[in-house]
């Protein structure tokens, strides 16, 4: 049996991904075998570890993810249930509170390539002078938004000065990233705006589902020491797909299904998104990693402006101040963003050109940004299919997209998850492969 160390696993599924040959690269995450990152340089297919030198006056190193899950605490959200996202969504409707900022700067600070925190007892008085602002019970979510703003402020802030640091060590254009901390889209979203860095690369589960294909990347270049081919972005398609039995299945105790010419099943999805329907879509293998990214996926038409308060109340079951995510055709990237930049797995938010918000309100949040999945047809041919066919209807090259599940549950694995999801939602079609099952039809 062979063990990897937790970060460098982090650090390989995030460099072997990314079709890069040398990039610094910087771990940072919650906790994991006695520390919260590290920090790399990936040359040659070769991972070296960047020695940090010990903090100056702390018993134990600060973790930005623990500060974020404190936070998470603060504003009401559960610490273990993947709710740091609503933080995220909350912060935009929020601003900057001074004295909150004024608490929170001294929880973490960085000091070269070490993240350090004060004493314990010192970090206990400022929590406890923190609870003050805190969520409380029956409590609209907005009124901690001035919370959850100034947080992330600090958390971004932090983020790009380890980022700094690590430029200044490495000297190189190329930063890859890895860790829970960098399922921070908001962050990811302005690093190459607050940082020497020009390109940053994010794998699509930069979490700790990602350490099995990081052992996994490490075992092979370890059995294969010559290999030191630079590989291509990679897919993130490798979850299961829909068997044959059981679209036969679906086939059976739904009357009402429709089969269809593979062929045709692109332009009908984006015949009836265009028509204001909204589509519960299941394709191919799903997706590795907490993001769908058009094959486990809930698809509406991004121009309607009561379409997210739809979908929230009706269908995910969830705040209404979540926003959700445009897939977009590589080529209008640049049409529809400031500063834009390829996002592959939707693991970065950019800013809206001001000329297109009132195109698309769907997927605008309050703060003008959307967390955006870029999308080309090497990737996903069918969903660029869509897209494409979407856009020559509309005008619009660009689709809502949000996971195939409701609040609280996983993205759909099976045809009964997704059929449970349909029936029990404000879905109007379900389509499975090139199975159609509209809602209501005779």
């Amino acid at each position: 049996m062979r063990t990897y160390d937790h970060h460098l696993t982090h650090a390989a599924s995030a460099c072997y991904s990314s079709g890069l040959n040398t990039a610094a690269c910087a771990i940072l995450d919650g906790y994991g075998e006695g520390m919260a990152y590290q920090s790399y340089l990936f040359q040659d297919n070769t991972l070296a570890p960047i020695s940090n030198s010990l903090p100056k006056y702390s018993a134990q190193s600060a973790s930005l993810g623990n500060f974020y899950m404190q936070i998470c605490k603060l504003c009401g959200f559960g610490l273990f249930h993947g709710e740091e996202w609503k933080v995220m969504g909350l912060a935009s409707y929020g601003k900057l509170d001074q004295k909150v900022y004024e608490l929170l700067s001294p929880l973490i600070c960085v000091e070269g390539l070490d993240l350090v925190q004060p004493d314990i007892a010192t970090s206990i008085a400022i929590y406890q002078e923190l609870a003050n602002y805190r969520h409380q019970p029956g409590q609209s979510y907005l009124n901690v938004a001035d919370l959850a703003f100034t947080a992330q402020q600090v958390f971004s802030e932090r983020v790009y000065e380890y980022l700094s640091a690590l430029h200044a060590v490495t000297k190189l254009d190329s930063v890859v990233l890895g860790g829970g901390c960098l399922l921070n889209s908001a962050t990811n979203g302005k690093i190459t705006e607050h940082t020497p860095f020009k390109h940053a690369h994010v794998f699509c589960a930069p979490g700790d589902d990602g350490n099995s294909v990081g052992a996994a990347l490490l075992a092979y270049y370890q059995d294969h020491p010559n290999d030191n081919t630079t590989r291509a972005l990679q897919s993130p398609y490798l979850g299961s797909s829909v068997s044959t039995k059981h679209r036969q299945t679906l086939q059976q105790f739904c009357p009402t299904a429709q089969t269809v010419e593979h062929t045709t099943v692109a332009k009908l999805a984006a015949n009836f998104l265009a028509q204001g329907k909204i589509i519960g879509w299941m394709q191919g293998r799903a997706e590795f990693g907490p993001r769908a990214l058009g094959n486990r996926s809930i698809l509406a038409d991004p121009r309607s402006e009561s379409v997210k308060d739809r979908i929230n109340a009706e269908i995910k079951f969830r705040e209404a101040f979540r926003p959700f995510a445009p897939s977009i055709l590589s080529d209008y990237g640049q049409d529809y963003f400031e500063d834009y930049q390829d996002s592959p797995y939707m693991e970065r938010t950019l800013r809206f050109k001001p000329s297109v918000i009132t195109k698309i309100p769907g997927v605008v949040h309050v703060d003008g940004t959307g967390r955006l999945q870029t999308v080309k047809r090497e990737w996903n041919p069918l969903y660029y299919d869509l897209i494409a066919e979407f856009y020559r209807l509309t005008g619009i090259p660009l689709v809502l997209n949000t996971s195939f599940n409701v609040m609280g549950k996983p993205i759909i694995h099976s045809i009964e998850d997704a059929l449970a999801v349909f029936y029990t939602s404000g879905l109007d079609v379900l389509i499975i492969e090139n199975i159609v099952i509209e809602k209501n039809k005779p």
